[in-house]
């Protein structure tokens, strides 16, 4: 559920380009020579966006046209930012309000529904202050709304076409009340460094060291739907699953200038 896949696909005579037209309308303005302050409002409509038929899978390469389903797509936000440009500690803060939809006719019974890149909030706070001319701290912080994913709301036996003999088979069927009705949890990390330069006069080194995620987050990658069995009532329960990747991961690196 939620695997970051996308598959690129041609156009062809029966899939129809896609085209899209947006607007923007922003404003900035600087003060005191130092801080700058920018505003935007943006809004996006596409058409003939694709994406699979229900039941479809982008691992059934067969005639992949038959698969997909195309339709529009819209969407529309506020962007803020602010930058600190000069002094010892600058840096820049930026804020997305903003939604992300998808239609389509024979898709989640014709209702529009959140693309699965819908973020509500993405938030991102940089920052670096200089001691002195030979070291130097640096920060980043980002947080932003899970992606939205699709997930089963129920489970039912439908009967089955084989029989053996006089009996027949049924098989496990999930339902799902709407496409991407779920959201995962929220990503954000924090990332870290420090920057001991010395300069020559013809040439300048750096020895930077850091960590990725310093407090190890673990951010959502894609979720899994498993079956874990009940030995109390011999009966089996869905349990979703995160993967996650990517925990603290620190880094050492040397640059060399001339």
């Amino acid at each position: 559920i939620g695997l970051p896949t996308d598959l690129w696909l041609p156009t062809t005579a029966a899939v129809k380009p896609q085209d899209s037209w947006q607007a923007a309308l922003g404003v900035a303005k600087t003060f005191r020579k130092e801080y700058e302050f920018s505003a935007e409002v943006y809004y996006k409509e596409m058409k003939n966006v694709i994406a699979f038929r229900e039941g479809a899978s982008l691992f059934q390469f067969d005639d992949w046209q038959t698969r997909v389903e195309q339709g529009d797509g819209t969407a529309y936000g506020l962007e803020l930012f602010l930058q600190k440009k000069k002094g010892r500690f600058n840096g820049w803060v930026g804020y997305t309000l903003s939604w992300a939809w998808r239609e389509f006719e024979n898709i989640n019974l014709g209702r529009r529904y959140p693309y699965k890149f819908d973020r509500r909030h993405d938030f991102e706070v940089v920052g670096t202050y200089r001691f002195n001319d030979r070291v130097s701290l640096s920060a980043t912080w980002v947080y932003s709304t899970g992606n939205a994913a699709t997930f089963g709301t129920s489970k039912y036996l439908a009967p089955g076409i084989y029989s053996y003999g006089d009996y027949y088979y049924s098989y496990e069927t999930t339902h799902t009340a709407e496409r991407n009705n779920y959201r995962m949890r929220a990503y954000h990390r924090l990332d870290v460094g420090v920057d001991f330069t010395k300069k020559k006069q013809h040439h300048e080194r750096t020895w930077s060291f850091g960590a990725y995620n310093a407090y190890s987050r673990k951010n959502p990658f894609f979720l899994l739907l498993e079956n874990e069995y009940d030995n109390s009532n011999n009966t089996r329960k869905p349990v979703l699953k995160q993967i996650s990747l990517f925990p603290v991961i620190p880094y050492i690196s040397y640059s060399f200038k001339f």
